[in-house]
């Protein structure tokens, strides 16, 4: 198919009007096959020997530029939309692919964070839950002492009390079992209050601002249910922790609001001032929205338009109730179609330039020939026949005008050279007369204004 294009190609410079075949054959090249090395130098031999062509048939500049605008708009355009559209097409082969494979790789991720995230709750179930047991344990213990008991109560007691360190133990072996060996051991106590990560942050260095409505102990936080407080403080905490990583210096803003049968807590952070070093791991969020699910919320996290993030999340105030997920936004969509219209303008917009640019270099020669070869008929009446030809050099323009074609007019005087020119200028092309100037000898013999013939 490149071999007929640059045929057809080469054979329109005998005649242009076979340009109008062109088109098809190039479009049809670019869709089959890429535009290497192979391609372009066939055109440069094509627009080689087309020139040849032009040359050996006597065409003047004109019909040469036609014919180059002609095979760049009737030959390249064509191959060039061809080939963006075979290239389109294996993008969203190639695309569709990598999104697949992203997607498993990403449901991996997140299945592993999801585990730890449970194992992490597990955890604070531990603390919490084995700080209780082993308080029972302990009054156990000493319930078993106390003098008053019968020897059945002090037995009663002694089994209590083994029991539960047994399931404080069972407790400790299947958090233990739940845990990675990768995770990081926490430095903050597990079940820390909200103002006290605000506090601790501040004391950091983050330029932190809380908006909580009342005090830290006002009843929105009073009737929270433990897991969606907890929930909650690690919303904070992973929103602060985010901040640090990514916008070092930027100011964060935690808003808590109370929304009756649910609380919002909002983690925003500015622009970062300076390129922060790229992150490790990347679960936090997932790992975060597996919590915040968990206990009946909802969250969502993205950049802002001002270069920042925001992490929210809402959730219940008592336990076992659910609210509805957030909407999903189509990002990725609206990203694929804004880069669908950017291929499609350029697509549109490099051929219309290019022929605007072709077309302007072609009134821009026009107009230099026709300016630089103009006789004005004033000049012409004032040469008469018999004058010198030192003494109307400065009547007669530097250049001759390309369209001569002395068939249209008288023959010359026998013996004369002749000079041509053009009675009209402009940068577009308009009618005019050629002015022939025939001298002999040195002097003017002949001066004839006849129409270039159509």
């Amino acid at each position: 198919m490149m071999i007929l294009a640059l045929g057809a190609l080469t054979v329109s410079a005998l005649d242009w009007r076979l340009l109008v075949a062109v088109p098809v054959l190039s479009y049809l090249a670019g869709c089959r096959r890429a535009l290497g090395v192979s391609a372009l130098a066939g055109l440069g031999g094509v627009l080689v020997l087309g020139t040849a062509v032009q040359a050996a048939r006597g065409a003047d500049v004109y019909s040469w530029l036609v014919w180059i605008a002609g095979v760049i708009v009737c030959g390249l355009f064509p191959a060039l939309l061809g080939s963006f559209r075979r290239l389109r097409a294996a993008l969203e082969r190639s695309g569709w692919e990598q999104a697949a494979q992203l997607e498993r790789e990403q449901q991996a991720v997140a299945a592993q964070a999801r585990l730890r995230e449970r194992a992490r709750i597990a955890q604070d179930m531990h603390d919490s839950l084995g700080h209780e047991l082993a308080l029972i344990a302990l009054r156990a213990g000493a319930f078993e002492l106390a003098a008053t008991l019968t020897p059945q109560q002090r037995t009663a007691a002694s089994q209590l009390r083994a029991s539960v360190t047994d399931a404080a133990e069972r407790l400790a072996d299947i958090v233990g079992l739940l845990r990675d060996d990768a995770d990081e051991v926490p430095l903050h106590p597990a079940g820390e209050r909200i103002e006290d990560l605000i506090a601790r942050a501040a004391a950091a260095g983050i330029p932190v601002t809380p908006d909580v409505p009342g005090e830290p102990g006002s009843p929105v936080f009073q009737r929270v249910a433990p897991m969606q407080y907890r929930a909650a403080a690690r919303v904070v905490q992973e929103g602060l922790t985010n901040a640090a990583k990514h916008a070092p210096g930027a100011p964060v803003t935690v808003r808590l609001a109370d929304g009756g049968d649910e609380v919002t807590v909002v983690v925003r952070n500015g622009a970062a001032a300076t390129a922060a070093p790229p992150a490790r791991g990347g679960h936090g969020l997932t790992g975060l929205r597996e919590r915040v699910g968990l206990a009946g919320g909802a969250l969502r996290a993205g950049p802002l338009p001002d270069g920042g993030f925001e992490v929210e999340a809402r959730l219940p105030v008592s336990a076992g109730a659910a609210l509805e997920p957030f909407p999903a936004e189509p990002a990725g969509l609206r990203q694929a179609r804004r880069r669908a219209r950017r291929g499609l303008t350029l697509a549109v917009a490099l051929p219309l330039v290019s022929i605007v640019v072709l077309t302007g270099a072609l009134m821009g020669v026009y107009a230099y020939d026709s300016l630089t070869s103009h006789l004005s008929p004033d000049r012409f009446r004032a040469l008469q026949a018999g004058a010198a030809r030192d003494d109307v050099a400065g009547l007669i323009p530097a250049r001759q005008v390309p369209e001569r074609r002395d068939e249209s007019g008288p023959p010359p005087p026998p013996g004369s050279s002749c000079e041509y020119y053009r009675s009209a200028a402009g940068f577009v092309p308009a009618p005019f007369d050629v002015y022939r100037l025939c001298f002999r000898d040195g002097r003017l013999v002949a001066k004839d204004a006849f129409a270039p013939p159509t």
